[in-house]
């Protein structure tokens, strides 16, 4: 038997001595539960970094795809101009010049 603090009263000390016997047994059990759920914590983090950088790199192509998208709407639309430019100068030629007959 251990010697406590001279105020511990005898008639306590079994109980006082049985509670830590049952709160270092709870420990015990519990540290493998602690330890499993850091664990699952762990690879909840590093699951949600993985799809936040995921996500970002998403956006990052999505915009990329964006601005060729324009890029090429805007050549294609000055080529159909060209093209509309040049059949009103063939029409307006074909059109001035007298039928050969």
């Amino acid at each position: 038997m251990t010697i406590r603090s001279k105020t511990t009263l005898k008639i306590v000390q079994p109980e006082i001595e049985q509670m830590e016997a049952v709160v270092q047994e709870a420990t015990k059990q519990a540290a493998p539960m602690v330890q499993r759920l850091a664990t699952h914590r762990d690879r909840i983090d590093l699951a949600l970094k993985e799809l936040e950088s995921e996500r970002f790199e998403l956006i990052s192509r999505r915009d990329l795809l964006r601005r060729q998208v324009e890029a090429v709407e805007q050549g294609l639309a000055m080529h159909i101009e060209d093209i509309e430019a040049t059949m009103h100068l063939y029409e307006g030629g074909l059109n001035a010049l007298p039928a050969s007959n």
